[in-house]
């Protein structure tokens, strides 16, 4: 693979640890908060729900903005179901957080497998 030379390399790390959080259901129990993991992929570190702009910044393959996009969607589906002012608790026991969860291990996936055959120092 051949790296983009990426702008915002802090920024990818933000994205990437905000995706495995979201990746990894062990680590969400009652003290769990997703909202800054939500604000990272959704205004920080990328626009999940239009990821495109982002290539070269914070993605490194169109792969990566398809899958982000795929996460936008399942998010946008997540955040309309919830009540206003959600809980950490409401996150978590939405119908809606597996599909979160499970997009979020197929982007976090490739984003690591990406950044270990890049080809930057």
């Amino acid at each position: 693979m051949t790296d983009r030379g990426l702008t915002l390399p802090e920024l990818r790390h933000q994205l990437v640890t905000a995706v495995l959080t979201l990746a990894a259901p062990g680590l969400q129990d009652a003290h769990f908060d997703p909202a800054p993991h939500l604000a990272t992929l959704l205004t920080d570190a990328c626009d999940a729900t239009a990821p495109v702009p982002w290539l070269g910044h914070t993605l490194r393959t169109p792969e990566e903005a398809a899958l982000t996009a795929d996460l936008g969607t399942a998010l946008r589906l997540h955040l309309a179901a919830l009540p206003p002012d959600p809980t950490p608790t409401d996150h978590l026991r939405a119908a809606t957080w597996h599909p979160v969860t499970t997009t979020a291990a197929h982007l976090a996936h490739l984003l690591v497998r990406n950044d270990h055959h890049a080809d930057t120092p």
